[in-house]
């Protein structure tokens, strides 16, 4: 019984060391792409290249994002099958996904209000302004759409767009692979 329980440590550090591994080439790009919008957003140029340039930003991020959900992490599901570890697993692909399109739709906003209409004022300094974000990201990630922040404009849709589009293949993905979760007794 010792040797079993130690054999389940083993592999589930083995796990999260893995996962980190797989997690921190995405998670760096992404970080990089949100950091480099705040830099752009200053610049006096055109803001409508920028835009352009926000939703491509945004596209690399679905498809490595994409990339990290399907061909990676499916080989970390593939060699554990605990439930705390596939939890883990959808866990840090959803903070990945809202932290990272707040951003995007925060550098947009800053770029133009008009991009998107808000019941409240987002008027105001960063961190509340971003918080707004946050809640938007997750509210659209979950599909509920309150409607208390609206994209007005063909960018601030596309990134809505892409955030749907990356939250339908992480539940996919999660409900294709529920029948290979195990739960231990």
């Amino acid at each position: 019984m010792a040797q079993e329980n130690k054999i389940e440590k083993s592999e589930s550090t083995g796990f999260y060391k893995q996962l980190f591994k797989k997690v921190l080439l995405t998670a760096s790009v992404v970080i990089a792409l949100s950091l480099s919008y705040t830099l752009w957003t200053d610049l006096d140029s055109d803001s409508h290249l920028l835009e352009l340039l926000i939703i491509g930003m945004a596209l690399i991020k679905t498809i490595f994002i994409v990339r990290l959900t399907f061909i990676q992490l499916s080989k970390i599901i593939g060699e554990s099958h605990q439930l705390t570890h596939v939890l883990t697993l959808f866990a840090v692909l959803i903070i990945l996904i809202v932290l990272s399109f707040s951003a995007d739709y925060q550098a947009l906003y800053t770029l133009s209000s008009e991009n998107f209409k808000s019941t409240i004022s987002l008027d105001s300094s960063f961190i509340p302004q971003f918080f707004e974000f946050i809640y938007f990201s997750l509210i659209t990630f979950s599909s509920v759409g309150f409607g208390d922040v609206v994209p007005l404009t063909i960018s601030g849709k596309l990134l809505v767009m892409m955030e749907v589009f990356l939250s339908f293949l992480v539940l996919v993905f999660g409900i294709a692979n529920i029948n290979r979760i195990h739960v231990n007794k």
